[in-house]
Formats: structure tokens, C-alpha cells, sequence
């Protein structure tokens, strides 16, 4: 018989670590693949088909097979926290039931942390959700990104600090009841850590194999902690030619061994390479991606004033809450000029948005200049009022307002402002304080100038209320913690009253101009995207093409033009021109529906969109990057090899048209 030697002092056996690994990966395993099917089917009908269900299994069997390759992706991730656990609890004197405690603890609660996180996150932005997605939204700045995400994770993380300071005070408490009963210290050898990393390398396989198998089985496994981790792995042990994509995951490579074959690469026309993987080779002789000069010629100069909307849903305009109109002032306007219904963002943030107003452009391929230049290169005094911090958005998406002859935005008073973060995303100020200083101006201009009039309220983005709001239509107030989908019906009640509030604040403004101008100025009130009130799952904007986050109000009033929609933001610099290089025919504007034309939009940034689309007075038709699947109207999702005849035409006419600003805007870099 071989003798086992002794421990050193203080020490356990060794022996003890396998068991303890054993029985704690397996728990850990078993414990989160449990709590992720409830969540996936709670949130997805995963298992069982359902409202918001794009993929789900199609049986028990189905089920059952996925229900094994998640426990084994658990099991995987599972078995190097529990390796790590056993070892640091190894390192302090323990009782057996503390140690056990310590251990699950420490080797659940990161899985349990991510799926708790991940779900809190569904719950806002509902499919969309996409953590790199929202870093890019922010400006890929850490300190926007936390000021955007905090505001839903707020509650939850002082939960999971509360949760954590428990766990803490459970050990040290089972331990010190029971610290006479067997308390010592662990020796962990190194194989421990070997088998649990043979058992990760097992789930990694069975992950791979699995998401290449199935788009089902890949869509409820990127949705768990140790799915994303595997897929993050995947992608990058499988990103052999290091362009930053690897196979089988969202993105996937269509050539992993060609560095010049990617999603997002930049088309060569006729080279007979497909660069991006999407829609084939751009055809030679395709015609180039421009945008039109500006109208700069202009005969008449009346003063102009251009309202800007935060988050203003066109919906709101004519809604009645409790019996009170929501936007009387705005109603008005339509009367006195026109509303057009089919008015949309190009994008759903505001950076973008606001670009895509001033520039008239999309692809950032016109002549460098904005409606700032357009009206001081004909003699206006410009003057620009922004409720938000308009830094936001870097050169890249800059306007000139420094080029103005007064500019203000609520960097100027950051003590008066109504957000919880100062940060350049977050920073805005509300309606009262922008018409104080749109009043101070006015009061000192030199009225001998035209005027081109700027302002933008900020009042009707999240959370839709601040202390200076009346209840003109609604008393409802939620609290930033009772934001919720169960409480759907008050958060638009409480919307709308921010919305009623801008609506008299416009009214305000207004009537300070026309007693101060000798004629009553031209006025365009427009927004720089809608928002989703829990609509089809979703919170906020800039997560998804549809009406709720991207059709805006758009009123004309006093001003003769001839608008053509659907009608997209870029449109507004050069129908601002045309009005003004014509005599004026008449009083009233006119909206004409023209069948065929494209309103085009992007989900994300324009070089490396989640989605493109095109809207017209139809409906959308939209490509999804990240599926490889194109939608037309509220039809099903499908494959673009399973397209036939004018709907195929359709899904290239929108690639290529993407594929054509992005090589124009490259040739202009």
C-alpha cells in the first residue's frame, strides 16, 4: 500500500479539489443553462413559438438538443470558474459548508450577473439589442456609453451590489457559526486546471458545431453569457487572414483566408470579387454616388426660422389626451401651411439626424458647407439655439454652428441642466432656458438683417419629464425606476405631456418672433427622429427602421415649396433653396406623393450599418447585415438566394446603392 503523505499544516488533503470541482460544475452547469431556457423562453418564446419568436425550436427534440449543447457550453465556461473558485477559497481557512457556499457563489455569479444584465437590457431594446452597437451609437467614448446604459442599469446594478455584499456576509457568517468544525485551507494542484480547461475546449467544439448546424440553435446560444463568450472566441480563432471577421458568427467571413473579402469592404466595380459578401460584384460601368450642388442663387429673403424636435414622435402631432389637444400649436401650423405624413429620418440618433438636416446629404459626399453657410452667404444674421450639447458627434457630423453669428447650446449652461449626466450625449437644458436666451437675443439683434432663426428643444427625450414640466394634458409622472413594458400606457401618457409642454414652448417662441420681426417669419418644425415607447419591444431610438423611431413631423408654414414624399431630412437644404431661388407663386405649400421615390436609411453608422433600407410611400424594404436576410413591408424575412425575379432587383438596387456611397465617400476621404 502507498502511503499518502501528509498534508503541510493547515492544509486539507488534496484529494478533496476533484469532488468539489465535480460537483460544483455540474451545479453551476445545471443552475444557469435552467435559468437561461426560462429567460429565453420568457423573453422569446424560445421553446415555444411566439409574438417577437423569429427563431424557436420546432419540437421536443429540437429542444431537447439544445438544451444539451447549452448545458455543455455551460459546462465549459462553468468548469474554469469553479477551477478558480476551488483555488482561491483553497486559500483561506474554511469550514466544508462555507467552502461549498464561497464556491458556487463565486463561480455562479458571473453567468448569473451577465444573463441578469443582458436580459434588463432585452427588456428596453427588445431584439435590437447589441452591445457593440450601442458603443458605436455613443461615439464609441466609455464615458457615453455608461451615461446611456446607466440609465437602465442603474437599479439593477445596486441590486447586484446588494446581492454581492450578501453573498460576502453569508460565507463569513456560515463559516464563523462552524469555524470549530473542520475549518482549513485547500491545496489546488495545477491539473485542476487543466481538466477544466479540456472541459471548455469541449464546449467551445460543441458550440461551433452546433451554431454552424442551426440558425435556431445560434440564436438562443448568442443570447446566453457563454455563448457570446464562445462566439467571441470562435470569431477570433477562426479570423485566420486578420480582417477583424471570423466564420460562422453574425458577421461571418465569406473568405477567411482573403484579407480583402470581408462584410463591410469596400466594393471594387467589375474586378469580379464580391468584397463584402453581400449581393455579388458591384457591376463595372455602375453609375457613381453623387449628391446635387446647392441652389445658391437665391431672389428672396424672408426671415426663416427652423424648429428642431428631440425624440418627437409623428404621432404625437394631433393627439388629444383627456380631452386637451397635445399640439395645438403645431395643428396651427399644418392648417396655416402643410403636414407632410411621410417625412422620415435617414437615421435614428441625432448627430446623424441633425448632419443629415443641415448638410443635405447622406453619404457626407456634398460640398462641405450647411444651411448655416447657405443663408450667411446671403446676407442673414444666423442665429443657432440648442437645448443639447452640439459637440456631440465629433467633426465628422459637425454643422458649423461656430460659424454662425450667435451660437448657444446648453454647454453654456450646464448648472441649469435637467439631465443626470453632464457628459457631451447626455448634457441638455430645458425649454425654458433656450427661450430665455432666444428672448435675450432678440432683444439686442440688429434687425436691419434677415434672420435665420435655429432652435431645438430637448424635452421630449428619455425619461419624458423634468421638474419645470406642467401637466398640460397628463399628470402622470414615472419615476426613471417605474419606466417599465407593464407600465407601457403611462409612459406614453407621459410622453405626450412632454410633448404638449414643447408644443406651448414652440407656441412661446413663435410669438416672441412676430412681435419682434416686421413680418411673420417662414417656419419649419421638423424632428431629428421619432422614439419607441416599448413598441415592438423596444425604448429609445436609433435600434431599429421602423415608423415609431424614424417618421418625423415635418410642418411648413409661410413658406412656398414643393415638397415630394416620402420626404427624408436631406431633402430640407435644397427645398429651403429652390423656395427661395423663385419668386413666390403663393401663400401655401404643396405635398405631392411621387411613387418610386426612396427615402434611404441605416441602422448604426453608414460604413458599417446593422441594417440598410429603403422607405418609399409602400412601405420598407430592409437588409439585415447581421442575418444575411432582407424584408419587404411586413413580410417574412428571407434569404436573398431565395429571391426571385423584381423582389431580387429590389434587394440589389438597395446594395448597390449603399455599396455606391460608401466607395464615393472612400474616393472623398
Amino acid at each position: 500500500m502507498v502511503n499518502t503523505p501528509p498534508a503541510p499544516i493547515g492544509f486539507a488533503p488534496t484529494a478533496p479539489w476533484r469532488r468539489l470541482w465535480r460537483q460544483h460544475t455540474a451545479a453551476v452547469a445545471l443552475g444557469v443553462t435552467a435559468f437561461d431556457a426560462f429567460l429565453l423562453q420568457q423573453k422569446k418564446a424560445f421553446f415555444t413559438g411566439g409574438f417577437l419568436s423569429a427563431y424557436h425550436t420546432s419540437g421536443p427534440v429540437e429542444g431537447i438538443g439544445f438544451l444539451a449543447v447549452s448545458l455543455l457550453s455551460d459546462a465549459g465556461v462553468a468548469a474554469l470558474l469553479v477551477a478558480a473558485a476551488v483555488w482561491l477559497t483553497g486559500r483561506f481557512r474554511l469550514t466544508p459548508l462555507a467552502r461549498h457556499a464561497g464556491i458556487l457563489m463565486l463561480a455562479a455569479a458571473p453567468l448569473l450577473v451577465a444573463d441578469f444584465v443582458m436580459y434588463q437590457l432585452l427588456t428596453y431594446l427588445g431584439d435590437a439589442f447589441d452591445l457593440s452597437l450601442m458603443f458605436e451609437l455613443t461615439g464609441e467614448q466609455p464615458g457615453e456609453f455608461l451615461a446611456v446604459s446607466s440609465q437602465h442599469l442603474l437599479a439593477p446594478s445596486m441590486l447586484l451590489v446588494a446581492g454581492g455584499t450578501a453573498a460576502i456576509g453569508l460565507v463569513w457568517a456560515v463559516n464563523r457559526a462552524g469555524r470549530d468544525r473542520g475549518a482549513s485551507r485547500l491545496r489546488v494542484p495545477p491539473r485542476a486546471f487543466a481538466a477544466a480547461s479540456a472541459l471548455f475546449l469541449a464546449g467551445g467544439i460543441a458550440f461551433a458545431v452546433a451554431r454552424a448546424a442551426s440558425e435556431t440553435f445560434e440564436d438562443g446560444l448568442r443570447r446566453k453569457p457563454s455563448g457570446s463568450l464562445f462566439g467571441s472566441l470562435a470569431d477570433l480563432v477562426t479570423d485566420m487572414d486578420r480582417d477583424g471577421f471570423g466564420v460562422g458568427g453574425r458577421l461571418s467571413d465569406p473568405d477567411p483566408f482573403d484579407a480583402g473579402i470581408y462584410p463591410y469592404a469596400t466594393e471594387i466595380p467589375g474586378d469580379g470579387i464580391d468584397q463584402n459578401g453581400v449581393g455579388g460584384d458591384l457591376p463595372a460601368g455602375t453609375a457613381p454616388y453623387t449628391e446635387p450642388a446647392p441652389m445658391l442663387s437665391w431672389v428672396r429673403r424672408p426671415d426663416v426660422v427652423l424648429i428642431v424636435l428631440e425624440s418627437f414622435r409623428a404621432d404625437a402631432v394631433g393627439r388629444v389626451v383627456n380631452g386637451r389637444p397635445v399640439t395645438p400649436v403645431l395643428d396651427q401650423l399644418a392648417r396655416e401651411g402643410l403636414s407632410v405624413p411621410l417625412a422620415f429620418s435617414h437615421n435614428g440618433y441625432t448627430s446623424e439626424s441633425r448632419y443629415h438636416l443641415f448638410a443635405g446629404s447622406v453619404g457626407g459626399v456634398r460640398d462641405g458647407r450647411t444651411l448655416i453657410d447657405d443663408f450667411s452667404s446671403h446676407g442673414y444674421e444666423v442665429a443657432y439655439f440648442s437645448g443639447q450639447d452640439d459637440s456631440f458627434g465629433g467633426p465628422a457630423y459637425a454643422v458649423g454652428m461656430e460659424r454662425a453669428d450667435v451660437a448657444y447650446d446648453a454647454r453654456q449652461d450646464r448648472g441649469l441642466r435637467y439631465s443626470t449626466f453632464s457628459t457631451a450625449g447626455s448634457l441638455a437644458v430645458p425649454h425654458d432656458v433656450v427661450q430665455r436666451r432666444v428672448a435675450t437675443f432678440l432683444a439686442g439683434r440688429d434687425a436691419t438683417r434677415p434672420l435665420f432663426l435655429y432652435v431645438n428643444f430637448h424635452d421630449t427625450h428619455y425619461p419624458y419629464r423634468h421638474d419645470g414640466m406642467r401637466p398640460l394634458v397628463s399628470a402622470v409622472v414615472l419615476d426613471e425606476a417605474d419606466i417599465h413594458p407593464s407600465r407601457a400606457a403611462d409612459l406614453h401618457e407621459m410622453y405626450l405631456n412632454a410633448a404638449a409642454n414643447v408644443d406651448a414652448a414652440i407656441g412661446s417662441t413663435l410669438g416672441m418672433l412676430r412681435s419682434r420681426l416686421a413680418a411673420p417669419p417662414a417656419v419649419i418644425v421638423t424632428a431629428d427622429h421619432g422614439e419607441s415607447l416599448f413598441d415592438e419591444g423596444f425604448l429609445g431610438h436609433g435600434y431599429a427602421l421602423n415608423d415609431v423611431q424614424t417618421r418625423i413631423p415635418l410642418m411648413v408654414s409661410g413658406l412656398d415649396v414643393e415638397i415630394e414624399q416620402p420626404f427624408g431630412q436631406a431633402d430640407l437644404r435644397d427645398l429651403i433653396g429652390a423656395a427661395l431661388s423663385r419668386p413666390e407663386r403663393g401663400p401655401r405649400p404643396v405635398v405631392r406623393t411621387r411613387a418610386g421615390k426612396d427615402v434611404f436609411q441605416y441602422l448604426g453608422t453608414p460604413r458599417r450599418p446593422r441594417q440598410i433600407g429603403f422607405v418609399t410611400s409602400d412601405g420598407r424594404t430592409i437588409y439585415d447585415f447581421r442575418t444575411n436576410r432582407v424584408r419587404f413591408g411586413d413580410g417574412a424575412w428571407q434569404r436573398p438566394d431565395d429571391l426571385v425575379e423584381r423582389a431580387e432587383d429590389r434587394f440589389l438596387e438597395l446594395v448597390r446603392f449603399w455599396e455606391r456611397m460608401v466607395l464615393a465617400r472612400q474616393a472623398g476621404d
